[in-house]
């Protein structure tokens, strides 16, 4: 990485990691023993398919969830022709708007298996699915290995929804992954170990688009079987019970969930228009043959990150001008994304360096 980082002579402007921006307000990170923690995590309990045809039983049973060597560990067992598995949530106990969420998890493996780590807002149970909105920071299915979905759930788009970005990572279930989602006012970014892969930023933000400016809540489980997990050569009398029959335990394990923010993150309820000049801003020449200039209107500190079309972050920087100066002539010729962050808003422009 050193022979990607920009050589940069800049007036009143600091060099400085991403996580100087942000501050870490939540965390669990599960060195304690037995049940996970009451004050930080309450369950979903019962059975009936969840929506999703599902077979499984959720359970507050330490067979199915519990603090271990440092992780939680979440099994979904079965027991004679009965799964049961445990699904824990934040909801009542903690919910937060804007932020960035990492999931340090191992995957279970298995056909028929379904883990995920997500989020639903807290209103829920007021305005019902998919009208609250749904954040599902990772997805896997055992019939399709390796293959990690993100996806956004709307009013304009649920269930089979459009709004979905995957990436294929060959070690989910042995090696820990950080699974990532960052969250501002008008974009939703989703990496897998730093890794940017998909990112949502519909052209209309309005109800049916955006359910996404109120508190949300996380969920972590494992399903069994159900719309998504189920395969087909396993099903039986016309249910969604396609598991694998010599399967009879599935572990997902969590070694820590973070949540960071920014400190001036701004709450639309009380007409903080916190860095709403950040979608003002501009970055020119553009093509440019190295010196850029980034202009930003916010009055509030600029987060910057330029990512290469791998979507690898190659250079991090902060300012609280609203004029910045940048030579980027020692990067590779071709084309990148600049994204700027003021507040918990946020803006990505291409440029192309020739």
């Amino acid at each position: 990485m050193k022979n990607l980082l920009l050589l940069i002579i800049l007036s009143g402007f600091a060099l400085v990691g991403f996580s100087q921006t942000e501050t870490l307000t939540w965390s669990d990170e599960f060195d304690g023993t037995g049940a996970p923690d009451p004050v930080k995590w309450g369950y979903d309990l019962g059975a009936g398919g969840w929506g999703n045809r599902e077979v499984q039983t959720y359970t507050s049973a330490t067979l199915n969830s519990r603090q271990e060597n440092g992780v939680l560990i979440i099994d979904a067992v079965k027991a004679g022709n009965t799964w049961t598995s445990a699904r824990l949530l934040t909801n009542n106990k903690f919910e937060f708007k804007y932020g960035r969420v990492v999931f340090r998890a191992k995957l279970p493996v298995g056909i028929g298996t379904w883990p995920a780590l997500w989020m639903l807002g807290e209103n829920f149970n007021s305005i019902g699915w998919p009208t609250c909105g749904e954040i599902d920071v990772m997805e896997h299915v055992g019939k399709d290995p390796g293959v990690v979905r993100s996806t956004l759930h709307t009013p304009s788009s649920y269930g089979n929804s459009v709004n979905t970005g995957t990436k294929t990572v060959s070690t989910v279930n042995t090696e820990f992954h950080n699974y990532q989602v960052s969250w501002t006012y008008n974009r939703i970014e989703f990496r897998i170990d730093s890794v940017f892969y998909y990112a949502y930023n519909p052209a209309t933000r309005n109800g049916q688009t955006w359910p996404f400016d109120k508190p949300f809540f996380i969920i972590m489980n494992i399903a069994m079987g159900g719309n998504m997990g189920s395969a087909a050569q396993y099903e039986t009398g016309g249910l969604k019970n396609g598991i694998d029959p010599s399967l009879y335990m599935a572990r997902m394990e969590i070694d820590y969930v973070r949540v960071y923010q920014y400190p001036n993150a701004i709450d639309d309820s009380k007409g903080n228009d916190g860095g709403q000049g950040i979608e003002k801003s501009t970055i020119s020449p553009n093509p440019t043959n190295g010196k850029i200039l980034v202009t930003v209107p916010t009055g509030h500190p600029v987060q910057g990150d330029i990512y290469n079309l791998a979507g690898i972050n190659v250079f991090q920087f902060k300012s609280n001008n609203n004029t910045i100066d940048l030579d980027i002539s020692s990067l590779p010729k071709g084309l990148y994304l600049v994204s700027l962050t003021s507040s918990g808003r946020s803006k990505t422009q291409k440029i192309v360096l020739h």
